[in-house]
């Protein structure tokens, strides 16, 4: 088995993430999640507050992926991506 490695910040308000419908990481924190090999995952995420959020996925080498962002005027943000593992 695969092991993904993610971690989340939010300064101010609320972050969800999950991987593939399930929450995995709720607000600042860090994971360590078995992953099934040669399958199509989905990565998303909600965030509403104000200022800044990042949010990093350090392995698989697949899912590399490095976020810093401020949530935008609406106060609210949301995006996805996929990766095979």
């Amino acid at each position: 088995m695969t092991k993904m490695i993610a971690s989340a910040f939010v300064g101010n308000g609320s972050l969800r993430l999950y991987l593939n419908n399930e929450l995995v990481i709720k607000d600042s924190d860090s994971i360590l999640v078995d992953l099934e090999e040669n399958t199509e995952h989905v990565v998303h995420w909600f965030v509403s507050g104000r200022g800044p959020y990042s949010i990093t996925i350090s392995s698989p080498k697949e899912a590399e992926f490095q976020l810093t962002k401020m949530v935008n005027a609406s106060g609210k943000d949301i995006d996805s991506f996929s990766f095979r593992s």
